[in-house]
């Protein structure tokens, strides 16, 4: 039953990402004591307004043969140029104090004589993504071999050029202020958009014929090791793969101001007459992300607008089918565009773009415009994610695949909470998405490189950052209990006794914040911040908790806290720390014994959110039963029950992660079906990506690609086909399918000792299973309190 058009595509796009490879991962080979550069920029910058800074340098090349290794890093953001070929962009996303510097070998990118490097630099000014943190425009370049020691940016005689160009403005995405907004649904944290007047553009400045005799000496700015760099950014190599730069078509346009639909871009280039106004709509069929670019001819002063959004929207700015584009229209940010008359002009956004649908709006002046060409090259991380999930249920099937593409676009060098609107990397979040990218990829990089992240954060009074890299201050208490609970998942996973050392006094710090907000009841008081829960639908949202007064008193909140000293006790018995261990525990039997007396309703058997017994949810209840807050003996009929009662508060997509782990906790698959329901709605509605949170016309939702969305495709494997680490990551498995409502199962599940292939059907009480283990692991499988060792390689299993 595997599906191979999946696998085609993939192959497809594998052959296209960049020989270019970053020299200190997955090992530091080359650290900061070997950087002599400095901080350079151009002399007649401020610094903080939005701006594009172009450096060239030209050079000879006696051996191509020999390695050509550099490291570079930019603030805020740069394209990197050899020979008029793109090589990389970065630098991944960090802060201050761990600022990353990307270190490459361009040998390949290189010819005998005379060469060009060419780096673009970015600020994207007062509006810039929040996830950027920024001292001042710049650039550093540290020559690491002996021949590219040329390359070292000094500022004080060294032989880079720059330049401003003066054809880049940013456009600011107007989502809070007066006129017409450029989006619908709220906040929006990403960068602004490009304005290019290509009339001022230097074309053809990254190409080594270019003329750069008027450009500027390089201005000093900082040394990159001064005080150990701490004048200004303190340097660390990057730890996580070069982003990909794969080539990606774009489909055919599927509406036109024209009477004759035009096929561009997908075949053949769109020609439009002098004095025009032109619209028309591009359909990707799927949502994608990237840089697209646009090639174009002649139409001089022609204005070219560039909008993308994830859906269109009805008059009353309603989604409905995706599919169904009639009378809607595209809301969403855009770049706008100056043509010089020249031929074949080219356009490529300075940052990511996320879109399903494209609409172009041209008006050409006394010259005809020619399109030549529109694609997009997809910028994601190069670890592989080669998962895949097949069963006998098409509509599981295609909701596995939206919530695989959610997790592959939003994997870049950390984890996006979503790719369109914010673009941060939050905690609540990344707790799903780390887990959701460890079962498609078999990597635990990036969730390595999020905890630390989050690690770094910390404030004075323990608080984790909600989101971070941060450029603001960002605090839910709720989510510096998810770094706990995050650090427990990786070490359930790996049996890394070391990970837990190197955070064990951050997560001391932490709780110890935390317990500062708890009461006399032994609840949770309202805080200057606030308790994020979930997206709660109707009138009792209090901003993301259940209720409107701040959180006191809250139960879901309060345990919690239990969850989290639950599982920092656990931690704390591994590492041998036993009176931490105990005191955590202690604590958290005393918390949700207090939930328990307060908030439990004997008449209705559910538990109410505060003890007042105004408020019921399922969030409450979810998470009593994780907590063990109500015995055992009852949780599956409390979970029963909350399911069926359509007059509690519902979890939302974000908080069904936790109810799925409920019933697998209680042992329910019968459940799996119906907690599942609401993404049959996104199914239906042909969405190709998982939604932030439920429809509703009081708040149409914003993101469409969200990964704490896309919990139902690790439950697949994690619970449904009942593959699960039970040893060192992997080195033990155990494989005990349930099934749920479903009658047959394949698919691939990678590891980090290798893949996992299954093939696993039911009849009645009869299982029969292809099983394929990699030599380096060892299990068993599961059916029916029947253990069978799994032998190595492709084996065939019956069991009754």
């Amino acid at each position: 039953m595997t599906r191979y058009p999946l696998l085609i595509f993939l192959l497809l796009f594998s052959i296209s990402i960049s020989a270019q490879v970053e020299l200190n991962y997955p090992d530091v080979k080359y650290t900061t004591e070997n950087i002599k550069a400095n901080w350079v920029s151009h002399p007649d910058i401020s610094g903080g307004e939005d701006r594009v800074i172009l450096f060239r340098n030209t050079f000879d090349v006696a051996d191509v043969n020999q390695d050509f290794i550099i490291n570079i890093s930019a603030d805020n953001h740069y394209f990197l140029y050899v020979n008029g070929r793109m090589v990389t962009h970065g630098p991944q996303l960090s802060d201050i104090k761990h600022w990353k510097f990307e270190t490459l070998n361009l040998k390949n990118f290189l010819q005998n004589g005379k060469n060009v490097i060419s780096v673009k630099v970015i600020n994207f000014g007062k509006r810039r993504f929040y996830g950027l943190q920024s001292i001042f425009t710049s650039v550093m370049v540290n020559g690491v071999t002996e021949n590219a020691k040329t390359l070292t940016t000094t500022g004080k005689g060294d032989t880079w050029l720059c330049s401003l160009d003066d054809s880049y403005k940013a456009i600011e995405v107007n989502w809070r202020g007066g006129g017409p907004k450029s989006i619908v649904g709220g906040f929006y944290a990403n960068n602004p958009t490009d304005f290019v007047d290509m009339n001022k553009y230097p074309t053809d400045w990254e190409q080594l014929v270019f003329d750069d005799s008027n450009w500027s000496r390089t201005m000093f700015f900082e040394g990159a090791s001064s005080m150990g760099g701490s004048m200004a950014y303190l340097l660390e190599p990057r730890n996580l793969p070069l982003l990909t730069w794969e080539k990606e078509p774009i489909e055919s346009t599927v509406r036109s101001s024209e009477t004759t639909l035009p096929t561009f871009p997908a075949s053949g280039k769109l020609e439009i007459p002098s004095n025009k106004i032109a619209t028309f709509l591009i359909d990707q069929k799927y949502v994608t992300n990237g840089f697209p670019e646009l090639i174009f001819s002649k139409g001089k002063n022609a204005s070219i607008k560039i909008k993308y959004a994830e859906n269109l929207f009805d008059e009353h700015d309603e989604k409905g089918d995706r599919d169904d584009i009639k009378n809607k229209k595209l809301l969403g940010y855009y770049d706008s565009i100056v043509s010089n008359g020249k031929d074949a002009q080219k356009f490529i956004p300075n940052w990511m773009r996320t879109f399903r649908f494209v609409e172009f709006e041209i008006e050409t002046k006394e010259q005809g415009l020619v399109l030549d060409n529109f694609i997009n090259y997809r910028s994601r991380t190069n670890i592989a994610s080669s998962a895949s999930f097949t069963s006998d249920d098409e509509m599981y099937n295609d909701i596995f695949d939206i919530c695989k593409r959610t997790v592959d676009i939003c994997t870049q060098d950390y984890f996006l909470s979503d790719a369109y609107y914010e673009t941060m990397q939050y905690v609540g979040d990344t707790k799903i998405h780390a887990l959701l990218w460890q079962a498609m990829s078999g990597n635990l990089d990036h969730t390595k490189n999020a905890i630390e992240q989050f690690h770094q954060s910390r404030d004075a009074e323990g608080n984790i950052l909600g989101a971070y890299p941060l450029r603001s201050t960002f605090i839910y208490p709720t989510y510096s209990l998810v770094w706990v609970d995050m650090i427990s998942d990786y070490y359930n996973l790996t049996d890394d006794k070391s990970f837990i050392e190197h955070y064990k006094d951050g997560i001391v710090h932490t709780l110890a914040g935390f317990e500062k907000n708890m009461n006399e009841l032994n609840l949770v008081n309202e805080t200057k911040y606030r308790y994020f829960i979930d997206w709660y639908s109707g009138p009792n949202d209090g901003k993301g908790t259940a209720t409107k007064n701040n959180g006191k008193n809250s139960a879901v909140v309060s345990l919690h806290y239990v969850h989290a000293l639950q599982n920092a006790a656990k931690l704390f018995e591994v590492i041998g720390d036993t009176p931490t261990a105990k005191k955590y525990q202690s604590r958290a039997d005393a918390i949700k014994k207090s939930v328990f007396d307060l908030c439990y309703d004997s008449n209705k058997q559910v538990f109410a959110e505060r003890p007042d017994k105004t408020i019921y949810d399922q969030h409450t209840n979810i998470m009593a039963i994780l907590t063990d807050a109500i015995d055992k003996s009852q949780q599956k009929a409390l979970l029963t029950k909350i399911l069926n009662d359509k007059d509690l508060l519902q979890a939302t997509y974000y908080y069904r992660f936790y109810l799925f782990r409920a019933i697998e906790k209680v042992g329910a698959p019968e459940l799996f079906d119906l907690a599942q329901k609401p993404w049959e709605s996104m199914i239906n509605d042909h969405m190709t990506t998982t939604l932030e949170r439920f429809e509703s016309k009081k708040k149409p939702t914003r993101s469409e690609v969200h990964p704490w969305s896309a919990s139902p495709a690790y439950f697949y494997f994690n619970y449904l086909a009942g593959i699960e680490s039970v040893k060192n990551n992997f080195e033990e498995v155990r494989i005990a399918p349930v099934f749920g409502k479903l009658q047959s199962m394949d698919g691939l599940l990678p590891t980090s000792k290798g893949n996992i292939v299954f093939d696993l059907k039911k009849s009645k009480t009869k299982l029969s299973a292809e099983i394929t283990i990699p030599k380096e692991m060892k299990g068993e499988l599961v059916w029916n309190g029947k253990h069978i060792p799994l032998k190595q390689g492709k084996n065939k299993y019956t069991l009754k």
